[in-house]
């Protein structure tokens, strides 16, 4: 009988370097020169390579764009789709001022790239722009998990509203909100692989779990609390395989 080789496949080198690639793409902390802000942020694929991206861009001196999305699909297509979604805003976002037109930007682009192929590519995102001196943000929902806006003092949690469809599949118009985000406050944005992580037994995290998680850690710094909030949900899982990608950040103002 013929031994299988111990050498990977030209597939496995080629999906192992495309890991690396996507990896570089995401950073793991909010520029070190950004005033007033303090974030961080940690991702999980479920496979090797995914399709949750998030970024922080810094647009001029004082204000920073705050992403996170999720490309519906796993593998090299979601990838893909990701890394143009981040090359466009990257090369968009010191061009068009608002968030809401990034967005309408995104979602084109998505729909042009679903008439072209024939295919219907939802994605999920979360785009906004904070003032770094003031604290004032403008931010747009397309179909994302809403965020938590907390106060790391214990104090109430509420949610980032208004919330409209996913992008990618029809053609709309963006929503956008304002918050001034106070320096006592902690916003948590999450991809829905947090949520809907597994444990043996089928129970999903959920929510409050999550929630539960992130204020267990209100006084440490946000690398410390995304590491921690990755820790309990691994613990949760209990050896269950991942059965989406996960990401979440958390930005402090200070």
């Amino acid at each position: 009988m013929p031994q299988k080789s111990l050498q990977p496949t030209d597939e496995e080198v080629d999906l192992a370097l495309a890991a690396e690639l996507q990896a570089a793409l995401l950073p793991r902390e909010c520029p070190s020169d950004c005033p007033h802000q303090r974030a961080a942020a940690r991702n999980r694929m479920s496979n090797t390579i995914g399709g949750d991206f998030y970024d922080f861009i810094r647009l001029n001196q004082d204000q920073v764009a705050i992403v996170i999305g999720d490309v519906a699909g796993h593998g090299v297509r979601s990838s893909l789709i990701m890394a143009q979604i981040m090359g466009f805003m990257r090369s968009s976002s010191g061009i068009l001022s608002r968030p809401g037109q990034i967005i309408k930007g995104v979602n084109r682009m998505l729909m042009d790239l679903g008439e072209r192929t024939g295919l219907v590519l939802p994605c999920s995102m979360f785009y906004g722009v904070i003032d770094a001196p003031t604290g004032m943000g403008v931010f747009v929902n397309a179909g994302h998990p809403r965020p938590w806006v907390l106060d790391r003092s214990g104090g109430p949690v509420f949610t980032i509203s208004p919330h409209s469809i996913m992008l990618g599949i029809d053609d709309f118009e963006p929503k956008e909100a304002c918050l001034t985000f106070e320096p006592s406050q902690r916003l948590i944005l999450y991809t829905d692989g947090m949520t809907d992580a597994t444990n043996p037994a089928g129970e999903h995290f959920g929510e409050q779990r999550l929630l539960d998680a992130v204020r267990t850690h209100d006084s440490s710094p946000p690398d410390a609390a995304a590491d921690g909030v990755f820790a309990i949900v691994e613990s949760f899982r209990a050896g269950a395989k991942a059965i989406d990608d996960e990401t979440i950040v958390i930005i402090d103002r200070v």
